[in-house]
């Protein structure tokens, strides 16, 4: 058969199952993102130490490339760091796949999961693609959550309530007497409570403790933010020892890979890094809130390594995200009603600020 008369054939493609037939995703960033300094990812803005890179270097040796990946090491490190049992800790290739194996262990068809709104982009997404039904808890204007509306929320058929906290874009946080309450109710109708602190090297906030008291609670971290890791997709879940193992139920074969164990082994050997450079964002926090309250624009208080900035009372979100571009710095603009009127900064060293600033205050004028 030659090539032409197999293209003219109609072929038949099989749909995708409903579920996931109605989803819509938006792509990731591409590589023309690179040209431009990105503030809209909340990534780590400064490079690693030589020193640091160089011993990464010296430990690439071929069979960290031939040999399938040994994940048990790490395992061990972390559970002995954050104080838990090897069999409460599971390494995933990020707290998204962290996310993803939740949902597809706990949430069936007609199942709840209870999330704040906005939140992680993903939680809405795998309620839907395993069937289940999201439940918004909405923040005000005032970037406040109805605390009583969100433990009412938590009913029968309810499996999952998912809160990031720090929240991300908000940047809020919730208080322990709140986190623990949820738990309880949690308890009673048999749902788990997940703490995704992906931002807690910035806010030294979390539950992770309470996960030897409390069965129904699961906390998920990242080596993307604090330690700065985020090309290399690690993380961790902390949990009862029973949602451990159904978590590996659901897992790939090898879903680590050897490069992001050596490094994140690396950096637990050095938690300084991670301290040095939350003191350099913390810094860098100042700056950028003095210099913007000085445009008339206002900083809102945040607990992670970004910065919320009401602008939309001197210009219009979208057209500062725009113009920014322009002179080489990518900020996020957002479309939940209470942050429209908002730009998104990722937070970094006090240079990379004041050079922001500089470019901000240009745009800002030029506009009036």
């Amino acid at each position: 058969m030659s090539r032409s008369s197999r293209n003219d054939r109609q072929v038949m493609l099989p749909t995708a199952v409903p579920a996931v037939k109605i989803l819509h995703r938006v792509p990731e960033a591409g590589i023309t993102t690179r040209q431009y300094i990105g503030l809209d990812r909340n990534e780590r803005l400064s490079p690693f130490p030589d020193w640091f890179m160089d011993n990464i270097r010296q430990s690439v040796q071929s069979n960290l490339l031939n040999w399938y990946p040994v994940q048990d090491e790490l395992e061990l490190e972390l559970a002995e760091d954050v104080g838990l049992s090897l069999d409460q800790i599971i390494l995933t290739p990020s707290s998204d796949s962290a996310f993803k194996a939740l949902y597809q262990a706990y949430i069936g068809p007609g199942d709840s999961a209870v999330m704040l709104d906005p939140s992680y982009a993903m939680f809405p997404v795998y309620a839907q693609m395993f069937l289940g039904n999201p439940v918004l808890i909405p923040f005000d204007q005032n970037l406040e959550i109805d605390t009583e509306l969100l433990l009412e929320s938590i009913i029968p058929g309810v499996r999952l309530v998912m809160i990031a906290n720090p929240n991300q874009p908000t940047g809020t946080i919730l208080g322990d007497d709140i986190i623990l309450e949820m738990i309880d109710r949690a308890a009673r109708v048999g749902a788990l409570v997940v703490v995704d602190e992906a931002y807690y090297p910035f806010s030294r906030a979390t539950a992770l403790p309470w996960v030897k008291e409390y069965p129904n609670l699961v906390v998920t971290r990242t080596l993307s933010k604090g330690a700065g890791l985020a090309g290399l997709r690690i993380g961790f879940v902390a949990g009862h020892p029973e949602v451990i193992e159904n978590l590996f139920k659901v897992r790939t074969v090898n879903d680590m890979n050897s490069m992001s164990i050596l490094c994140a082994r690396e950096i637990l050997k050095h938690p300084e890094l991670i301290d040095d450079y939350v003191d350099q964002v913390d810094a860098g926090r100042e700056v950028l809130a003095k210099d913007v309250a000085e445009l008339g624009l206002t900083p809102l208080p945040s607990h992670a390594n970004f910065m919320l900035i009401r602008v939309a009372h001197k210009r219009p979100p979208r057209e500062l995200v725009e113009e920014l571009k322009t002179k080489g710095y990518l900020v996020k603009g957002l479309d939940a009603p209470c942050v429209s009127d908002c730009i998104r900064v990722t937070l970094g060293p006090p240079e990379i600020m004041s050079q922001f600033s500089a470019s901000l205050r240009e745009v800002m004028e030029s506009g009036t």
